[in-house]
């Protein structure tokens, strides 16, 4: 596979769900988004979800009784995974999963931040990330959902030689590498919730994305919300794995 996209280090370049529900997942994703899938026996069954030829996203199953709840996991372009993943220490973040190869794709390694919220890191081989980067489910906005939003966005400016910018008269920060804002800090957690990256796809109706998904086993997640940054949703899939969908305005972003 030769993927026509490059990012630069330090932005969201591949999303991938763990769930106990293969078959099931693949079928609500596909009837939701239009996902096709090419399934690799030789990566553990990890099928790489296709939108119109372009790769959008990856679906793993999960390992029987697995302690760990069914996640979207957003990963950031590495340039040196090695001397990352020491940084990550350095900056208060512990290692989950310490560097790995994937054949001759690339390498990943999965940490957890300071205040706890799980993410990964991907160094590309062959697969440099995802191709799909418009249309119905591709990757529209990524955020990090914490108890402590000033001690998470100083680890990721550190992290990813970053700017941070407060959003006015709201607990939220955009990661930003010069004038492009790339993903989000908010500190407007649940209590009880503990703190977790989330991933926005894109979808052109979002109403009508809602009704596919619950038709297909989904739940939406409180209500359709029509915000300054675009019409959204937050969802489950039928394995508990939430995200949302989101219409974003034009120049505006979550």
């Amino acid at each position: 596979m030769t993927d026509a996209v490059t990012y630069p280090a330090g932005r969201p370049s591949w999303i991938d769900l763990m769930t106990p529900t293969p078959a099931q997942t693949h079928a609500f994703y596909a009837a939701l988004f239009g996902w096709t899938y090419e399934v690799r026996p030789d990566y553990g069954g990890y099928a790489m979800a296709h939108q119109q030829g372009r790769t959008a996203a990856g679906i793993m199953p999960m390992e029987p009784g697995a302690p760990m709840p069914s996640a979207w996991t957003v990963y950031f372009d590495s340039a040196d995974i090695a001397a990352d993943a020491e940084r990550v220490q350095e900056l208060g973040g512990q290692v989950m999963m310490p560097p790995m190869s994937v054949g001759d794709q690339g390498q990943m390694a999965v940490f957890s931040d300071p205040t706890g919220a799980v993410f990964g890191l991907w160094q590309a081989g062959k697969h440099t990330g995802a191709q799909a980067t418009d249309g119905e489910g591709s990757l529209a906005w990524v955020q990090v959902n914490t108890p402590d939003s000033a001690r998470a966005s100083a680890f990721y400016q550190a992290l990813f030689h970053a700017d941070s910018v407060q959003l006015p008269d709201m607990d939220y920060r955009q990661l930003r590498h010069g004038e492009q804002g790339y993903a989000g800090v908010s500190g407007m957690l649940t209590e009880g919730v503990p703190a977790h990256w989330i991933a926005y796809f894109y979808a052109a109706d979002v109403d009508a994305a809602v009704q596919r998904a619950v038709q297909n086993g989904g739940t939406l997640q409180g209500e359709v919300l029509e915000t300054p940054f675009g019409r959204m949703a937050l969802l489950a899939d039928p394995a508990g794995a939430s995200f949302w969908v989101m219409n974003p305005r034009p120049s505006a972003q979550a």
